[in-house]
């Protein structure tokens, strides 16, 4: 085994005699009195319970608003959609005059009932 060994070893150090200090006294704590707590008082909750009162009201308000917007916002789709309705229906009815109006139509009428065409009766309307 080698000198240069990396096992630890046993070695007895002599530690020079030190003479033991006498306790030092503990400090005594100073007795410090608890501040009292006080409670709450009048002013405070008056602040308390109109801050309570207020954000109640805002709250409330805040609900009924959304109410109302929501109430509106569907009796404009419901006339939106009526509206459309509408207007195709006169839609379809223009088409439907357009249709009942051709010559050709008018023309079989006449000859079912045997009325002539008279140049003279005829007159040019313009829309």
């Amino acid at each position: 085994m080698s000198s240069e060994s990396n096992l630890a070893r046993n070695l007895e150090i002599e530690v020079p005699f030190q003479p033991q200090t006498a306790p030092t006294p503990k400090k005594e704590k100073v007795h410090t009195p608890l501040t009292k707590r006080i409670g709450i008082t009048k002013g405070e909750k008056l602040l308390v319970s109109t801050i309570l009162i207020v954000l109640f009201a805002l709250i409330a308000v805040s609900i009924s608003l959304e109410i109302t917007i929501a109430s509106t916002s569907r009796t404009l789709q419901d006339t939106v959609t009526s509206i459309t309705e509408s207007t195709t229906v006169n839609e379809n009815l223009e088409q439907e005059v357009q249709e009942l109006s051709r010559y050709d139509r008018v023309y079989e009428i006449a000859n079912k009932f045997d009325l002539d065409m008279n140049e003279k009766n005829v007159r040019n309307v313009i829309k």
